[in-house]
């Protein structure tokens, strides 16, 4: 099956059996299949690679509803001779309804080509806007901050280094350290949540008193630097 993906850095290839078999560049075969979901008519791709993140709305070349299991295959240039983390959520759509979701990730090196497969399973009970760890309320790695989308895929907003936090009564948030305790910042300094005090991976924070004071969110990303004040990319 063909699938034509809209995005800057994920692109369709063609290929039932192997659907990366034309691409030069790092490619991830991706499987989706379901116990409860037997077709649909769109898959929307959320994608984190190292620092970066992208999304896609798929649908069949042929037009019309496809039955699971099928096959479709991300691209992804990486910079550098490092493998990366690949991070994938997918929710299928029948009719714009979200039908199901499901995430996996995989390691993959310049030029490597990886496979990964996807199960999709009934949507979860997130409150849309709202910000979750993986796997609680919604799809996804549990090491990653997610937006949740009712209508859509779960977007990621970053992964969490020293793990993230699930909040009873509010929005879930990236950890500052290991120890649990507010981390080490600056009084008045701006960091990227997650990065010296707790907070979502794509917001800019200034420090007061230990704890972080969201400035912004980030368009684009949030850079943490180390030698000087972070800054939304």
């Amino acid at each position: 099956m063909r699938w034509l993906v809209a995005a800057a850095v994920v692109a369709g290839c063609g290929g039932a059996d192997d659907p990366c078999a034309d691409v030069a560049g790092a490619c991830v075969a991706v499987r989706v299949e379901s116990a409860t979901v037997a077709a649909i008519d769109q898959l929307e791709l959320d994608v984190l690679h190292g620092d970066r993140h992208a999304y896609a709305t798929t649908a069949p070349a042929a037009g019309g509803a496809v039955d699971l299991p099928l096959t479709t295959a991300i691209t992804v240039a990486i910079d550098g001779s490092a493998a990366i983390d690949v991070g994938v959520v997918a929710a299928g759509k029948l009719g714009a309804q979200v039908l199901g979701t499901g995430a996996a990730q995989v390691a993959l090196a310049p030029g490597q080509h990886a496979a990964l497969t996807i199960e999709l399973s009934p949507i979860g009970a997130c409150v849309d806007g709202g910000l979750y760890c993986g796997g609680d309320k919604l799809a996804g790695a549990a090491d990653t901050l997610y937006l949740c989308d009712r209508d859509g895929v779960p977007k990621a907003r970053g992964r969490c280094l020293a793990g993230c936090i699930v909040n009873a009564t509010t929005d879930d948030t990236c950890r500052a350290n290991d120890d649990g305790q507010p981390g080490p910042c600056t009084d008045g300094g701006l960091y990227c949540g997650g990065d010296e005090l707790d907070g979502d991976p794509q917001a800019l924070y200034r420090c007061q008193a230990g704890v972080g004071v969201r400035v912004e969110v980030c368009a684009a990303g949030c850079v943490v630097e180390t030698s000087r004040d972070d800054h939304c990319r």
